[in-house]
Protein backbone atom coordinates (compact mmCIF):
# COMPACT_ATOMS: atom_id res chain seq x y z
CA UNK A 1 0.00 0.00 0.00
CA UNK A 2 1.30 3.65 -1.13
CA UNK A 3 0.93 6.28 1.73
CA UNK A 4 -1.15 8.44 -0.33
CA UNK A 5 -3.67 5.20 -0.22
CA UNK A 6 -3.90 5.35 3.22
CA UNK A 7 -7.05 6.26 5.33
CA UNK A 8 -7.12 6.85 8.84
CA UNK A 9 -10.43 6.15 9.04
CA UNK A 10 -10.39 2.93 7.39
CA UNK A 11 -7.68 1.77 9.75
CA UNK A 12 -9.00 2.34 13.05
CA UNK A 13 -8.95 -0.05 15.81
CA UNK A 14 -12.57 -1.50 17.16
CA UNK A 15 -11.80 0.52 20.31
CA UNK A 16 -12.41 3.51 18.99
CA UNK A 17 -14.14 2.87 15.66
CA UNK A 18 -16.66 5.21 16.87
CA UNK A 19 -18.04 8.72 16.86
CA UNK A 20 -17.03 11.41 17.05
CA UNK A 21 -13.27 9.78 16.50
CA UNK A 22 -14.28 8.19 13.13
CA UNK A 23 -15.30 12.15 11.97
CA UNK A 24 -12.10 13.28 13.36
CA UNK A 25 -10.35 10.51 11.34
CA UNK A 26 -11.74 11.68 8.28
CA UNK A 27 -10.75 15.25 8.85
CA UNK A 28 -7.54 14.19 9.07
CA UNK A 29 -7.54 12.14 6.20
CA UNK A 30 -8.85 15.44 4.22
CA UNK A 31 -5.83 17.57 5.93
CA UNK A 32 -2.83 15.00 5.34
CA UNK A 33 -4.34 14.80 1.49
CA UNK A 34 -3.46 18.67 0.60
CA UNK A 35 0.20 18.09 1.87
CA UNK A 36 3.02 18.20 -0.66
CA UNK A 37 5.00 15.32 0.14
CA UNK A 38 7.85 16.97 -1.83
CA UNK A 39 7.94 19.16 1.08
CA UNK A 40 9.03 16.32 3.07
CA UNK A 41 12.18 16.18 1.36
CA UNK A 42 13.96 19.70 2.74
CA UNK A 43 16.05 18.39 4.70
CA UNK A 44 17.63 15.30 3.73
CA UNK A 45 18.07 17.71 0.38
CA UNK A 46 19.57 20.21 2.80
CA UNK A 47 23.69 19.62 1.38
CA UNK A 48 21.79 20.28 -2.26
CA UNK A 49 19.90 23.55 -1.22
CA UNK A 50 21.34 27.06 -2.43
CA UNK A 51 22.16 29.58 -0.58
CA UNK A 52 18.83 31.65 -0.54
CA UNK A 53 16.32 28.29 0.47
CA UNK A 54 19.25 27.66 3.50
CA UNK A 55 19.14 31.49 4.47
CA UNK A 56 14.95 30.87 4.62
CA UNK A 57 14.88 28.17 6.09
CA UNK A 58 17.09 29.44 9.08
CA UNK A 59 14.33 32.22 9.80
CA UNK A 60 11.67 29.42 9.60
CA UNK A 61 13.81 27.20 11.97
CA UNK A 62 14.53 30.05 14.47
CA UNK A 63 18.26 28.90 14.25
CA UNK A 64 19.86 31.06 17.24
CA UNK A 65 22.90 33.10 16.07
CA UNK A 66 22.71 32.66 12.87
CA UNK A 67 25.22 34.09 10.88
CA UNK A 68 24.09 35.18 7.11
CA UNK A 69 27.43 36.15 6.31
CA UNK A 70 29.21 32.65 6.35
CA UNK A 71 29.98 30.13 3.76
CA UNK A 72 27.14 27.81 2.85
CA UNK A 73 28.86 25.23 4.73
CA UNK A 74 28.81 26.42 7.59
CA UNK A 75 24.94 27.46 7.23
CA UNK A 76 23.86 24.56 6.04
CA UNK A 77 25.68 23.25 9.51
CA UNK A 78 23.97 25.29 11.43
CA UNK A 79 20.54 24.60 9.64
CA UNK A 80 20.64 20.76 10.17
CA UNK A 81 21.81 20.75 14.49
CA UNK A 82 18.51 23.33 14.54
CA UNK A 83 16.47 20.64 14.94
CA UNK A 84 18.46 18.73 17.35
CA UNK A 85 19.79 21.46 19.59
CA UNK A 86 16.06 23.31 19.83
CA UNK A 87 15.12 19.51 21.14
CA UNK A 88 17.93 19.50 23.57
CA UNK A 89 18.46 22.85 24.91
CA UNK A 90 19.66 23.23 28.30
CA UNK A 91 21.81 19.76 28.31
CA UNK A 92 25.78 19.32 27.83
CA UNK A 93 25.39 17.77 24.31
CA UNK A 94 23.71 21.32 22.83
CA UNK A 95 25.79 23.30 24.18
CA UNK A 96 29.11 21.57 22.64
CA UNK A 97 27.49 21.04 19.32
CA UNK A 98 26.54 24.86 19.08
CA UNK A 99 30.09 25.96 20.42
CA UNK A 100 32.04 24.16 18.08
CA UNK A 101 30.03 25.86 14.79
CA UNK A 102 32.02 29.26 16.29
CA UNK A 103 35.33 27.39 17.09
CA UNK A 104 35.75 23.64 15.94
CA UNK A 105 38.26 22.60 18.51
CA UNK A 106 36.17 24.28 21.63
CA UNK A 107 35.21 21.75 24.30
CA UNK A 108 32.70 22.45 27.00
CA UNK A 109 33.90 21.25 30.42
CA UNK A 110 31.51 20.91 33.05
CA UNK A 111 32.95 21.97 36.82
CA UNK A 112 34.26 18.29 38.28
CA UNK A 113 36.64 18.28 35.64
CA UNK A 114 38.40 21.59 36.54
CA UNK A 115 37.51 21.53 40.19
CA UNK A 116 35.23 24.19 39.75
CA UNK A 117 32.42 25.26 41.42
CA UNK A 118 28.70 23.17 41.33
CA UNK A 119 26.57 24.00 38.20
CA UNK A 120 29.13 25.53 36.49
CA UNK A 121 31.05 25.19 33.62
CA UNK A 122 33.98 26.37 31.09
CA UNK A 123 34.95 26.63 27.18
CA UNK A 124 38.11 25.25 27.22
CA UNK A 125 40.73 23.72 24.28
CA UNK A 126 40.09 26.64 21.49
CA UNK A 127 43.62 26.90 19.71
CA UNK A 128 42.10 29.51 16.84
CA UNK A 129 43.52 32.80 17.61
CA UNK A 130 41.90 35.45 19.81
CA UNK A 131 41.56 37.77 16.73
CA UNK A 132 37.82 39.40 16.81
CA UNK A 133 35.87 39.79 19.90
CA UNK A 134 32.78 39.71 18.00
CA UNK A 135 33.36 36.12 17.37
CA UNK A 136 34.08 35.63 21.25
CA UNK A 137 30.68 37.76 21.51
CA UNK A 138 29.04 35.28 19.29
CA UNK A 139 30.10 32.07 21.06
CA UNK A 140 29.06 33.64 24.50
CA UNK A 141 25.29 34.45 22.67
CA UNK A 142 25.60 30.93 21.95
CA UNK A 143 26.37 29.63 25.23
CA UNK A 144 23.73 31.53 26.66
CA UNK A 145 20.97 30.55 24.03
CA UNK A 146 21.48 26.40 24.78
CA UNK A 147 22.66 26.15 28.24
CA UNK A 148 20.10 25.71 31.05
CA UNK A 149 19.01 28.42 33.56
CA UNK A 150 20.92 26.85 36.59
CA UNK A 151 24.43 26.64 35.07
CA UNK A 152 26.96 28.99 34.84
CA UNK A 153 29.95 30.25 32.32
CA UNK A 154 32.94 30.97 34.36
CA UNK A 155 35.45 31.56 31.37
CA UNK A 156 36.35 30.97 27.79
CA UNK A 157 39.78 29.23 27.71
CA UNK A 158 42.36 29.57 24.14
CA UNK A 159 45.38 27.56 23.70
CA UNK A 160 48.08 29.35 21.76
CA UNK A 161 51.22 27.81 21.02
CA UNK A 162 54.59 29.89 19.94
CA UNK A 163 57.19 28.98 17.39
CA UNK A 164 59.25 27.33 20.07
CA UNK A 165 56.01 24.90 20.61
CA UNK A 166 55.85 25.91 23.89
CA UNK A 167 51.90 26.13 24.93
CA UNK A 168 50.69 28.93 26.61
CA UNK A 169 46.64 28.96 27.93
CA UNK A 170 44.69 32.28 27.97
CA UNK A 171 41.65 32.29 29.73
CA UNK A 172 39.30 35.30 29.18
CA UNK A 173 36.82 35.86 32.18
CA UNK A 174 34.44 38.58 32.53
CA UNK A 175 32.66 40.55 35.78
CA UNK A 176 30.71 43.82 36.11
CA UNK A 177 33.55 45.64 34.67
CA UNK A 178 36.90 44.06 34.01
CA UNK A 179 38.16 41.50 31.25
CA UNK A 180 40.81 39.51 33.35
CA UNK A 181 43.14 37.71 31.01
CA UNK A 182 45.29 35.22 32.46
CA UNK A 183 48.21 33.02 31.23
CA UNK A 184 50.13 29.94 32.76
CA UNK A 185 53.56 31.74 32.23
CA UNK A 186 51.97 35.60 33.32
CA UNK A 187 50.97 37.48 35.92
CA UNK A 188 47.11 38.28 36.10
CA UNK A 189 46.21 41.01 33.38
CA UNK A 190 42.82 43.07 34.96
CA UNK A 191 41.63 45.20 31.30
CA UNK A 192 39.03 47.99 32.13
CA UNK A 193 35.94 46.51 29.34
CA UNK A 194 35.61 49.90 28.17
CA UNK A 195 38.81 49.61 26.66
CA UNK A 196 38.71 48.34 22.65
CA UNK A 197 41.80 46.86 22.20
CA UNK A 198 44.45 45.39 25.20
CA UNK A 199 48.19 43.33 24.57
CA UNK A 200 49.77 41.37 27.23
CA UNK A 201 53.56 40.22 26.69
CA UNK A 202 54.10 36.36 26.75
CA UNK A 203 57.91 35.31 26.70
CA UNK A 204 58.95 38.12 24.24
CA UNK A 205 56.04 38.04 22.02
CA UNK A 206 52.73 39.78 21.78
CA UNK A 207 49.13 38.20 22.48
CA UNK A 208 46.60 40.87 21.02
CA UNK A 209 43.19 40.52 22.47
CA UNK A 210 40.35 42.78 20.86
CA UNK A 211 38.31 43.94 23.77
CA UNK A 212 34.80 44.53 22.99
CA UNK A 213 32.94 41.19 24.76
CA UNK A 214 29.58 40.42 26.11
CA UNK A 215 29.13 39.87 29.51
CA UNK A 216 28.73 36.37 30.82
Amino acid sequence: MNDDEYKVAEHLPSSIDAEPITSLAQVTDVELGKINTDLLLIYPAIDSLNEQLIDYLAVQMHVDEYDDTENLDVKRQQVKQSFLLHRLKGTKYAVQKAVSTVYQSAKVEEWPAYSGDPYHFRISGITAPIEDGAVVNKLVRIVNAYKNTRSWLDYIEFIESTTTTTTKSVACIMDDENLTITSKITDEIIINTNMRAAVGLMDDEEVFVNVELARI
